[in-house]
């Protein structure tokens, strides 16, 4: 059977994070409830996608899917155990914040089979966790590492934000470290971005926010990706680094370009060569009134080569002679030291380098002229 993925939105927050440009909106226990039900009854409603596949990941993202009851994620995954057929060993991937009253939700998901966690950690300096409106502190995020690996959860991931107000090479230094520290399997470093509509946004626009300079970040990723593999971490995409089988599986599949399902307002989903989503509507979602949007064709090779030179393995496999001829010649050429061009036992490869990742935008915008 086919491989899919899973994705389910919570888009529950106590407090809004100033940097966040996710669907969300705030924690009710009422509405919680209805949501519940909601996504109960549509993936009962998607289980036609099942046949002929099955469920090897999934994926709960926010939003923040830690303020839900422990029960609550339970009963959803129950409700994709009903509608699908399931892996033995899926990948089954909860984000949490540090913040949240694990106590009582941890037991809960890891006994309905959760058996990884994404902890949002961001930083372990507290000014810089302040500024980005993280409530826990060091402490607390180390604690509840402990407490989801005493429950035998140990595929853990914990996000590292780069690029944030104040961010200096010696306190990145110090959330490397303290990551190193907790004995985690993943870690996802992204930079900041600043996004149109966020708080961050409208600071930054006042000249009120702080960052910075380009050439600092640059140094912030190099010296990320120094200390990562000296901890014993391989980077596999511009942004995530694991320990040797321990890639986050569910994500392997939006980068090559694989097929998932989304279910939740303002999901994705890809499947049967089709894209399609939900209006980023909760109300409209709860009653069954959300439209689903269709979003256009995927799985072109255009699409293949933008997603897959994220990774660190790149372009593998089959290529029209004239984009790989083309390529070859670049790489020689305005693309030079950005590029690995050539053939191994995957057959003919395309690989951004790591002075490639920095500029991947460009790099992969200047490779999608050739096809």
């Amino acid at each position: 059977m086919k491989p899919l993925g899973l994705y389910i939105h919570i888009p529950f927050c106590k407090s809004f994070c100033p940097y966040c440009d996710f669907y969300k909106v705030k924690a009710d226990s009422d509405l919680m409830q209805k949501y519940l039900e909601a996504v109960v009854k549509t993936t009962a409603s998607f289980s036609h996608y099942g046949e002929g596949r099955i469920v090897d990941t999934i994926y709960f993202g926010g939003g923040t899917p830690s303020v839900m009851d422990g029960d609550a994620i339970a009963a959803m995954i129950a409700a994709v155990r009903d509608a699908f057929v399931v892996a033995e060993d899926a990948e089954i991937t909860v984000e949490c914040n540090p913040s949240s009253d694990l106590l009582d939700f941890l037991p809960k998901i890891a006994k309905a089979g959760v058996n990884r966690l994404s902890f949002g950690m961001q930083s372990s300096v507290t000014d810089e966790r302040r500024s980005l409106g993280r409530a826990a502190d060091a402490a607390r995020v180390r604690a509840c590492v402990e407490l989801a690996k005493a429950q035998g959860i140990d595929n853990i991931s914990v996000d590292l934000m780069l690029g944030v107000p104040s961010q200096s090479l010696s306190s990145l230094s110090e959330s490397l470290d303290f990551i190193s520290s907790l004995d985690v399997k993943h870690v996802s470093a992204y930079m900041l971005k600043i996004e149109e509509g966020t708080v961050f946004d409208k600071r930054y626009s006042e000249g009120k926010l702080l960052l910075p300079t380009e050439d600092e970040v640059v140094a912030l990723y190099n010296l990320t990706i120094a200390a990562l593999e000296g901890y014993g971490f391989s980077q596999y995409e511009i942004s995530n680094f694991a320990k040797a089988g321990f890639e986050s599986r569910h994500n392997l599949k939006y980068w090559n370009d694989e097929e998932y399902l989304g279910i939740g307002p303002a999901a994705h989903s890809f499947v049967d060569g089709k894209r399609f989503f939900f209006e980023s509507d909760i109300e409209g979602f709860i009653s069954g009134e959300a439209s689903l949007v269709p979003d256009g064709e995927g799985g072109s090779f255009e699409e293949r080569v933008m997603l897959a030179l994220r990774l660190n393995k790149g372009l593998c496999g089959e290529m029209p002679d004239k984009f790989f001829s083309d390529i070859l010649n670049e790489s020689q050429a305005s693309l030079k030291g950005f590029v690995d061009v050539g053939e191994d036992e995957c057959g003919r490869f395309v690989r951004l380098t790591k002075e490639g990742f920095l500029v991947s935008n460009t790099v992969i915008g200047k490779i999608l002229e050739m096809i």
